[in-house]
Parts: structure tokens; sequence; C-alpha cells
């Protein structure tokens, strides 16, 4: 009798403690995360102040950052095109670049017991050439894992 209480017992205390166990992806945030590059696809260091803004908002993404080589953006949850304002300069210029990246949101769900988080398929990307020659996908599916997504080659 005494060892169906204590197994009774451990059964309530595993049931129990297995609902604490629950690993949601909590404050994860898939962003957008680029390389600079130059034409050999090396990696090249953005020496000067670089501001980064969301067009239409008073956001500020990034703020006067300088020797850059990687950027990580967050992506909005509903546009099917998010517009990046990069605003780069030194003491005698001033160089205004814009990123146009067109995706998909698709909603990522883990459990009930979990918020939903969003991830992304990047479409396209584009942007005007004043600071960049050209922006190359490297890999298009946006979630948590940490590589590449654009690679921005600079003008040579």
């Amino acid at each position: 009798m005494k060892a169906k209480i204590i197994l009774f017992l451990a059964s309530i205390f595993l049931l129990v403690s297995s609902c604490d166990l629950l690993d949601c992806t909590q404050g994860e945030v898939s962003y957008l995360r680029m390389s600079i590059c130059d034409s050999q696809h090396n990696t090249v260091v953005l020496p000067d102040t670089l501001t980064i803004t969301t067009c239409g908002t008073d956001s500020v993404l990034v703020n006067k950052d300088m020797n850059t080589s990687e950027i990580l953006l967050p992506l909005s949850y509903h546009a099917l095109v998010d517009t990046f304002v990069m605003h780069y300069s030194g003491e005698f210029y001033a160089i205004t670049e814009t990123l146009f990246v067109s995706k998909t949101n698709n909603i990522y769900f883990e459990s009930p017991d979990c918020p939903t988080l969003m991830m992304h398929t990047i479409l396209s990307a584009s942007c005007t050439q004043n600071l960049f020659d050209s922006v190359k996908v490297v890999s298009n599916k946006i979630n948590f894992e940490e590589t590449t997504h654009l690679k921005l080659f600079v003008q040579e």
C-alpha cells in the first residue's frame, strides 16, 4: 500500500512539474541579417556613420553605427514590402540609400501556451544604388537562425 501511495505521489509530481518545463521561444524576434561585401563577396567595413530608419515612421533602427560590416533589422509583421532608409555620412559627404525588401509574413505557432511569432520569406530585394551597387538574396527564409539573408555590395 505504501508503494502505491509513493507511486501515486510521484506521478502527480511528474505531471505538475512537466507543465513548468514548457520552453517557448518567447521574446525571440526574427531579424533580417545583411552582410556588406565587395564585388568579390569579401566582407567590407563601412568606417563612417550609418543610421537606418524605416520609411514613413520616425523609428530609428540603427543609430550612428560606425565600422559596420553586418546589419540586423527587424521586419514588419503586416507590410508586404519593408522600406529602410540608410543615412551614411562622413566629414565631407552624406549619402542616402533606400533598401526595399519584398516578403511574405508567416505566423509561427508553437503551442497554445506560447505566443505566436512571425517569420518571413524574402521574395526580392533592391536598392536605389547610391551607396550599394546591388543586393543579393543569399537565404530567403528569415527565422530564428543566425544566417546571412542579404548581401549588400558597395560601389567601387
